[in-house]
């Protein structure tokens, strides 16, 4: 889109986001900011939930982003693990298309700015 398409567009009200495929696949944030995250497959790992803990223990800064609809019954293990470490969370509940791909985050912890963490998927 040529800028002043989208300055044009901002001033009709319409509202575009930056990178509105990267914030849907890492849950409304941006990669640079996300610090750990647990993709559908990983939900039910009882060490994957541990590593998730002990990262959230690490880093004392973030928001959880929970997809609701990924996480299914899952959901309050992970709103658990927030709530022990103390951190924020959100429970996304809105269909999305992150649930299209092969594996989609469904849980991560991201900070309030660019962090840029190279590995931040659990194995």
């Amino acid at each position: 889109m040529d800028i002043n398409e989208r300055i044009q567009q901002d001033q009709r009200g319409g509202h575009s986001q930056i990178n509105p495929d990267e914030q849907r696949h890492y849950l409304g944030t941006f990669r640079e900011r996300v610090i750990v995250a647990v993709k559908a497959s990983q939900l039910n790992n009882a060490q994957i939930q541990a590593k998730f803990e002990a990262a959230l223990r690490s880093h004392s800064i973030g928001k959880v982003l929970i997809n609701q609809q990924l996480a299914e019954d899952n959901f309050t293990t992970y709103v658990t693990i927030a709530t022990r470490t103390k951190h924020p969370f959100t429970l996304l509940s809105h269909a999305d298309e992150s649930s299209q791909e092969d594996d989609p985050i469904a849980v991560l912890l991201a900070a309030d700015t660019a962090i840029n963490i190279d590995h931040i998927y659990l194995s």
